[in-house]
């Protein structure tokens, strides 16, 4: 695999700065292809960066007919997405810290991370029940994020992006197509492949990952399909064996690098693959009408009256009017039969060649070897009957009527490592009312309950309403949302079998109940908004301490699920802005938030992102942004990476830490020529070590060293 990676780093080196992008460039409308209401959306302010005006998108750099958009889970309904054309913030799409550095994560490229927002961890029915694939969102699209084209011409994008050195660097190579095969249908395929050697012993990080896509838009029928692949591997180093290395590298007579420095962990590795399809089609029934130039209907009974010629001279109106350059066809659908298919069969594997008895602290089982697998399988079907709004103008509100069956099977070893299975099955009935194509007051609520099946009786009412008021070439937007949950944690809260980690439990439902509003005004936006959560399900680090010297303890690490019963209350308020004084932009997104208990839940107090550059052309072409951004966010028990079940759990009571308190700086220069974009920025690192060694210090489960983990941090280097 490292030579692998080697060789493709100096290929695709040398092709990147000549084709990040390979695509037909002319002036045009970069929201064509969309309904006025859509394009709307796009263009009109939602409080989140690159949502303002014309923020995300040069025209001339869209080639012509080109668009593109996502479709609805559940419903396959189509959602608009902005050609990302510009170079802004194009130098913080490869940080796995998140393109505002909002996530904590163990420093390698595509490394498991969390968010330290509250608001970017929400699981719920929708959620995948297979929890290892979570920690490594930042690679894995969901289905609802998923990206179709349209394009009159074959549109090839790519990008590479590398950092370090050979023997620490980081390579990650995008390779997307999109053509269409006439003006309806589309096909599509994207390539993702990132590999990190790490700045640590045993840090090295591998993911690829492959799609290919369909589609059919026409006006009765539609149709969209994609097939997805992947496979992730994270090799585990348990962190240093003694954090002095870092904190007073005097104290050893020999002087280490980062790339030398004893670690816990040998030949222990996570891996992940992901295999999913998934398929969305509706049949609709409607009638046509014809619009003229100013977007009114042509009188009924004109088109009427023409349809029913019988003589020559009326046969000649009717073609003249079925020709008229200045008449726009529209089909108007009036009802629709929707049916969407999910599958999904994914495996995660966790594996050691070695006992390491002086790390971990609990055997389930026999054997100096790990080899700990399991297997989730899933199939989905829904089926939806849709009422349109607007049909007539009296129609004010459209409605939806589902049914859901889903199929889960979930493998884990029994005491003997035979693999057992463990089947579900649920038939869940819901509803939503929407109204999305008003100019003033839009709102959409939804309600579903599980009717079948061990965990009958879960329900989910969501929704959110809104007020849109015109102000000068922008919107003002008021939108008040939340939602009411009822649901059973995910399968591997309640059952995990491994060599080093076991459990059977039986956890009550969890009850959510959240209200928000957010007043948003072009590129600023002011979010607020409150959770009470009972019965938390959480994962929880577990440690016992060993003494081998005076000076230095050594750590055992397990893992455990636990539930507090009690209430737990979340408050936030968050405020993103942006301003421009001529070639200067300075933008911000601030966020304060509370736990009512931080010893199930803990996060930070505030978490801010800043970001300060110069924009300007030089020769009048060339495109450039010059700039730093800084992220921020205060002390907290930060959650502990365990590699046993490769995922993120609160640290133990005993021997915890906090992590924070510091700024992260990066300066970097955007440039962008037609069609060509290419940056260089220099990212602040920091030493964080995960291994504790003389208590109260503790959490020996990770390391990091070029962003924020679970760790303490020492100062940046």
């Amino acid at each position: 695999m490292n030579i692998f990676s080697r060789n493709i780093s100096s290929f695709f080196l040398s092709i990147a700065l000549a084709m990040l992008f390979v695509i037909q460039s002319s002036a045009q409308n970069p929201f064509a292809g969309f309904t006025a209401r859509e394009n709307e959306r796009l263009r009109g302010g939602t409080g989140h960066f690159n949502q303002a005006k014309g923020d995300s998108i040069d025209p001339n750099s869209v080639p012509t007919g080109y668009f593109m958009w996502n479709v609805d889970e559940r419903f396959g309904a189509v959602r608009p997405v902005r050609p990302d054309t510009l170079s802004h913030l194009f130098q913080n799409v490869n940080n796995t810290g998140g393109l505002y550095g909002e996530y904590n994560f163990t420093g390698s490229l595509g490394a498991p991370r969390v968010a330290r927002i509250y608001n970017g961890r929400h699981d719920f029915m929708m959620a995948s029940q297979f929890v290892f694939e979570r920690p490594y969102n930042w690679f894995l699209v969901p289905t609802g994020r998923f990206v179709f084209t349209n394009t009159k011409s074959p549109v090839a994008r790519l990008d590479y992006h590398s950092s370090g050195s050979k023997t620490d660097g980081d390579d990650h190579f995008i390779a997307r197509f999109s053509t269409n095969i006439n003006k309806r249908a589309g096909i599509g395929f994207n390539v993702d492949y990132s590999y990190a050697r790490g700045y640590y012993k045993n840090q090295n990080h591998s993911s690829i990952d492959g799609s290919l896509y369909g589609y059919f838009r026409g006006d009765k029928y539609q149709a969209h399909g994609y097939y997805e692949t992947g496979y992730i591997k994270n090799v585990e180093n348990g962190g240093l064996q003694d954090e002095r290395y870092i904190t007073n590298p005097d104290y050893f007579p020999t002087r280490y690098g980062s790339s030398d420095m004893p670690v816990r962990l040998e030949g222990v590795r996570n891996t992940v693959s992901i295999d999913r399809a998934f398929f969305t089609h509706r049949l609709s029934a409607g009638y046509v009408q014809y619009l003229d130039s100013a977007g009114k209907e042509v009188h009924r009974s004109a088109r009427q009256a023409t349809n029913a010629a019988t003589d020559s001279a009326d046969m000649k109106k009717m073609q003249a009017l079925s020709q008229d350059s200045t008449l726009t066809r529209r089909f108007v659908p009036v009802a629709s039969l929707i049916h969407t298919v999910r599958a999904e069969s994914n495996y995660r594997n966790f594996t050691s060649r070695k006992k390491l008895d002086d790390f971990f602290a609990n055997f389930f089982t026999n054997g100096d070897a790990a080899a700990d697998s399991t297997h989730y399988l899933t199939i989905q079907n829904t089926v939806a009957l849709e009422m349109n709004e607007g049909f007539k103008k009296w129609v004010k509100t459209g409605m939806r009527l589902f049914a859901k069956h889903e199929f889960s099977r979930f493998t884990l070893p029994n005491v003997d490592l035979q693999q057992k299975a463990t089947t579900f099955n649920y038939f869940t009935l819901g509803a939503q009312l929407l109204r999305e194509n008003a100019h003033t007051l839009r709102y959409n609520v939804l309600g579903e309950m599980r009717t079948t099946g061990k965990d009958w009786g879960e329900f989910n009412i969501e929704g959110n309403v809104g007020l849109h008021f015109r102000m000068g070439k922008d919107t003002l937007s008021l939108v008040g949302g939340g939602y009411v949950r009822n649901e059973s944690p995910a399968f591997y809260y309640n059952h995990y079998h491994g060599r080093n980690a076991w459990w059977d439990k039986d956890l009550d439902h969890i009850f959510r109940a959240r209200v928000e509003g957010t007043l948003s005004y072009r590129a600023n936006a002011l979010s607020v908004g409150i959770e009470s959560v009972q019965n938390y399900a959480y994962f929880r680090e577990t440690q016992t301490t060993e003494a081998t010297t005076p000076d230095l303890a050594k750590m055992k690490y397990g893992v455990t699920v636990d539930q507090y019963n009690g209430n737990v209350q979340i408050a936030s308020a968050s405020f993103s802005n942006r301003w421009a004084w001529g070639p200067l932009h300075w933008e911000n997104q601030l966020t304060l938030q509370k736990s009512s208990n931080d010893d199930v839940l803990p996060l930070p107090m505030f978490t801010g992102w800043s970001n300060v550059y110069l924009q300007f052309k030089i020769a009048r072409v060339l495109a450039t942004q010059l700039g730093a951004d800084i992220h921020y966010f205060t002390e907290y028990y930060a959650p502990t990476y365990s590699p046993i079940i490769g995922q993120y759990a609160v640290q133990d009571a005993t021997y915890r830490t906090k992590l924070g308190n510091y700024p992260w700086i990066n300066a970097y220069i955007n440039f962008k020529l037609k069609g060509v974009r290419f940056y260089l920025a220099y990212r602040q690192k920091a030493a964080l070590s995960s291994c504790r060694t003389t208590p109260p210090i503790s959490d020996c489960s990770t390391l990091a060293s070029v962003g924020p983990s679970s760790t303490k941090s020492f100062a940046p280097f």
